[in-house]
């Protein structure tokens, strides 16, 4: 097995996006607690709840982690 001789692109970090302001969203399912979506995104809770944020309404949806 042969080696290449050029070097690997530096890694990529992702970091979450600054909270939108002060509010904040509570899982009503578990209790977690996360910074409120900005518009159009979506909050995964480690239970399986996902949140999305729809013109200022937040639009809740059960997706498994495994997809079953």
């Amino acid at each position: 097995m042969s080696h290449s001789s050029t070097k690997s692109p530096p890694p990529r970090t992702y970091t979450p996006s600054p909270p939108v302001g002060p509010l904040t969203l509570t899982c009503s399912r578990c209790g977690r607690v996360y910074t409120f979506p900005a518009e159009g995104h979506t909050i995964r809770c480690e239970c399986g709840w996902h949140y999305t944020n729809t013109h200022g309404d937040i639009v809740e949806e059960f997706k498994p982690r495994l997809g079953v």
